[in-house]
């Protein structure tokens, strides 16, 4: 049997996040979690983030209640993540609030985890992904008994536990490399022992930006071109499969073309404010996937910088936080670095052997945590596999 559809506006309210006055210095710095979407996407409950609302910055807005699904709908679209508390969020993500006589919220956070693909191809803008309200809550979810959807939401409780037992190991992995980097390099922005200092771009080769090309909404299959977006990036690792397919016909001929090899430097000239300037290395060769015009290969100066080392000095929070302060736009907008205020920041420059050192152990961890990826990768599908079945016939 199949479970009857209906709309999400039918089975909750659905809540638009909004940001206090900046101005008001006083509507910050409270008690009150002010979710973003860097917050979605990671646990499925979201007790706390890094900036909070006070009191009186929290009634200038909707809060969201405990159990509300948070789904981010400008941006990196569906990204989701429950209410573990009383929270705030911002306006790129819109609350479904569920009516729970209807719907059970762990039920309905796995319904609403399917909608990324439908999401996707309902985005209206061309520049940063958006799908407005009234579009967003007419999309329909199956809809089974209650007692059938706790059912489900066990099965999937239990499936999701192990896919995320893979996913700690990569983070320990990743964790482990920010500390060696820390360990070997210092903080990049104070300086503690004493690196070089210099204008970045003495550390540059080469800044190609790729090209902006209008492609589909689904990702290319083998043998066919596709353009990479920009979310291929912003998770700090490479995602090819990020990509919207483009006609083969549609590229003028003799168009120079910039195809992601193993070892190159990608970079994120511009994103919203939480992901502009994210940064990550590809691990293979790939000749059917291109970069957009918002995406640049950064070639490095082998004498001088290595982008393995370049790669992690980018990520450093400090470091990143004084790039994206040269960044233009509005912080309600996309944010855009050029190409000359990223060559003229100033950076360290350890010595060469050192850089090398450390790109001997992030190839050495990349090789373990592409096992670990692989493995996680058939769990994941599995874990497809069980989420559409169960969500279409039910077991």
């Amino acid at each position: 049997m199949s479970w009857p559809l209906v709309a999400i506006k039918d089975v909750a309210r659905v809540v638009t996040g909004k940001t206090p006055s900046t101005v008001a210095s006083d509507n910050f710095d409270g008690e009150i979690p002010f979710v973003t979407p860097s917050e979605l996407g990671v646990e499925v409950y979201v007790t706390t983030a890094p900036r909070t609302l006070s009191a009186k910055g929290a009634a200038e807005i909707r809060l969201v209640p405990e159990n509300a699904v948070m789904v981010c709908c400008i941006g990196s679209l569906g990204k989701l993540a429950i209410a573990g508390a009383v929270v705030a969020t911002n306006q790129q993500i819109n609350s479904v609030i569920f009516d729970e006589q209807k719907v059970d919220a762990k039920y309905g956070f796995y319904a609403l985890q399917l909608l990324k693909p439908k999401m996707e191809s309902m985005s209206t803008s061309t520049t940063i992904a958006i799908i407005n309200k009234s579009n967003f809550e007419a999309i329909q979810i199956p809809l089974p008994p209650l007692a059938e959807q706790k059912r489900i939401a066990a099965i999937l409780d239990e499936a999701d536990a192990i896919c995320r037992k893979r996913q700690q190991a990569i983070q320990l992995a990743d964790d482990f490399l920010r500390t060696v980097f820390l360990n070997m390099f210092g903080d990049p922005v104070t300086n503690p022992m004493g690196w070089e200092v210099k204008p970045l771009s003495l550390g540059l080769k080469s800044i190609t930006a790729g090209w902006s090309a209008n492609g589909e909404s689904l990702p290319c299959d083998a043998g066919e071109m596709g353009v990479l977006k920009i979310s291929a990036v912003t998770s700090g690792v490479f995602k090819p499969q990020e990509n919207k397919r483009v006609s083969r016909e549609d590229i003028p001929k003799g168009k120079p073309l910039v195809f992601p090899k193993r070892g190159d430097l990608l970079f994120s000239r511009a994103n919203t404010r939480e992901l502009v300037a994210a940064t990550c290395l590809v691990q293979s060769d790939f000749d059917n996937i291109f970069l957009p015009d918002k995406l640049w290969r950064v070639e490095t100066s082998q004498d001088q910088i290595l982008p393995e080392f370049l790669n992690y000095l980018l990520w450093h929070p400090k470091f990143k936080e004084k790039l994206t302060s040269q960044a233009t736009g509005s912080s309600g907008s996309m944010l855009n670095i050029s190409k000359g205020k990223f060559e003229e920041i100033d950076a360290i420059f350890p010595c060469i052997e050192s850089q090398k050192k450390f790109k001997s152990i992030y190839w050495s961890v990349q090789a373990i945590r592409e096992k670990v990826s692989s493995s996680r990768l058939k769990v994941g599908d599995l874990f497809e596999v069980l989420t559409q079945k169960l969500f279409s016939t039910g077991l």
